[in-house]
């Protein structure tokens, strides 16, 4: 964790006006500064920053809050990954807690450092770049390397007192039954970058004609391929201001079309779209065109992508490349993307359409399996969508509409989780204020939270990526609380919480005399709570 007191030595340096003004445009009126809004669309300036107070407020939308606010929510990044932004922007050295956990980053800077030099030195890794188009910035820009032999790997880190405990965590290097060896050999390199620019792994690509021609990382403590897209660091401002992100296959598509001007293009790594992306998606709030090759691969991709986004209702489409060509190959070429990208076909109609190209409709048995197929695709959708995309699937088809209303419960999926409107709002407020967490959470263990413990648990172990976690943060009606309304809302949680406890005596196999101390204890607990206290207590402290 960050220490509390660097982070406010961050803020004491920080100018709310000047962070902002990197942002978007400020004009100055009176002693503030105003602009219109970034987090809603209006024509009439109503957002203003108070570089007295350091903070700013849109009177449109409500919109407020410090820097680190400020940064949170243009770059939809988590607190910590806000302040160590920040950080970046004044070359400010955070100084963090010490744990047996801490990784330290600054390996996997040296061990890229080594390979960029390797680089250099092997003519035929630098060629191959060459020749796949790339210029000399975006190989720069993009870090690229060379891991030469796994024994010039290990008298690297020997070299520079690397402890090789350390560089196998962080998944440099492996064990094996002859020992430890490099997890990339005699490949290029292309690090991974976390949303704030701090490499947390590496993927590789063969130029000695190895039948594994990529490899990445496995899974560290720091790096989870299912939950990562490669090149977002570089991409997310583009996304942001454009409103739409371009996911591919691989490095090389990402980096071609980031340097033919398509700087909102990321991929995934190694592994389809997953419901662990998603996520990072919704937080964005984006347009998404996922982009493959059209061989099988790339088109099995696109429908489960295409597949995964519909059913989780995401705006968008897909684009399927033709003549075995990928972006990077068209790039290279000359060719014009973008009216590409602009033909995408919307999710919904390119599975449909997807999914009845693999059949003979003039087979009835055939025929029959694609319709069993479309048909639960269709229930997958949002209800509201359900009977549009049954009329749309009937008329290619050529069937009778009626066919696709037919109930089918075993077919029929509910998406919407239960809400607790009371267990939620104090989620979400100690999301929006961090601050709050350390002063109320002895009075607020997971156990007394019904629906929401996990989302809370979440919360205390600063995993403010959770997914169930940002199905709360990111629901607009879920209000945030100030700070008296999330205290009465705990102590009347902790009132329900130890009436219950009184209730579930009554069936308890305990002694008379036991359960008739704890019931008085936790009536004197409820009267301090209705009183006003905030109070808790557990039953070994009873």
């Amino acid at each position: 964790m960050i220490k509390p007191e660097s982070i406010e030595h961050l803020k004491s340096i920080a100018d709310v006006v000047d962070v902002i003004g990197n942002y978007i445009q400020l004009k100055k009126k009176g002693s503030n500064f105003t602009a219109n809004c970034p987090f809603h669309s209006e024509k009439t300036p109503s957002f203003v920053v108070s570089p007295s107070k350091q903070i700013y407020h849109c009177f449109g939308c409500g919109a407020s809050g410090d820097v680190i606010k400020f940064i949170m929510e243009y770059e939809k990044l988590s607190y910590p990954e806000a302040i160590e932004k920040l950080a970046s922007m004044y070359n400010f050295k955070l100084d963090y807690t010490k744990n047996n956990n801490h990784i330290n980053f600054n390996i996997l800077e040296k061990i890229n450092s080594f390979y960029k030099q390797n680089l250099i030195h092997n003519q035929n890794a630098y060629n191959y770049l060459k020749e796949r188009g790339l210029h000399d910035s975006t190989i720069e820009k993009f870090g690229l390397g060379y891991a030469p032999s796994s024994k010039d790997q290990l008298d690297f880190i020997n070299n520079i007192n690397i402890p090789i405990n350390e560089a196998i965590e962080l998944g440099v290097f492996a064990k094996g039954d002859n020992g430890v060896y490099a997890r990339l050999i005699e490949r290029i390199t292309f690090p991974i970058f976390s949303s704030n620019n701090k490499i947390i792994a590496y993927g590789g690509r063969t130029i000695s004609n190895h039948p594994a021609k990529y490899i990445n990382y496995t899974n560290t403590k720091i790096f989870n391929k299912s939950k990562t897209f490669y090149g977002l660091n570089f991409a997310r401002e583009k996304i942001l201001r454009k409103k739409e992100i371009i996911i591919t296959e691989g490095y090389m598509d990402v980096i071609m079309l980031h340097q033919a001007g398509y700087s909102n293009a990321v991929a995934t790594l190694g592994t389809a779209l997953t419901n662990e992306h998603l996520p990072i998606l919704r937080k964005m709030g984006v347009k998404v065109i996922v982009a493959y090759d059209g061989d099988n691969a790339g088109i099995n991709a696109a429908l489960k992508a295409s597949t995964l986004l519909a059913q989780n209702n995401f705006e968008g489409g897909a684009v399927i490349f033709q003549e075995g060509k990928d972006p990077a190959d068209m790039i290279k070429e000359g060719i014009d993307l973008e009216p590409i990208f602009q033909k995408n076909t919307p999710f919904i109609e390119f599975v449909i359409n997807t999914t009845l190209s693999k059949y003979n409709l003039k087979n009835p048995h055939q025929k029959q399996t694609a319709f069993n197929e479309i048909k639960t695709f269709i229930f997958s959708l949002p209800s509201i969508i359900q009977e549009d995309i049954a009329r749309y699937a009937s008329q290619i088809m050529q069937i009778d509409f009626k066919l696709f209303r037919v109930k089918n419960k075993n077919l029929e999926t509910t998406y919407t989780k239960r809400i607790d409107q009371a267990e939620a709002s104090i989620i979400k407020t100690l999301y929006e204020n961090k601050n709050y967490i350390n002063e109320v959470a002895e009075y607020i263990p997971t156990k007394i939270f019904n629906h929401h413990s996990l989302e809370l648990q979440a919360i205390y172990e600063e995993n403010y990526e959770n997914p169930a976690l940002l199905d709360i943060v990111l629901n607009e009606e879920i209000p945030i609380l100030d700070y008296d309304s999330l205290i009465n809302s705990i102590r009347k949680l902790l009132i329900k919480f130890y009436r219950n406890k009184i209730s579930q005596l009554k069936f308890s196999n305990e002694d008379f005399l036991i359960k008739s101390h704890k019931t008085k204890k936790y009536t004197q607990i409820i009267k301090k709570l209705m009183q006003g206290e905030l109070i808790y207590e557990s039953d070994s402290t009873l």
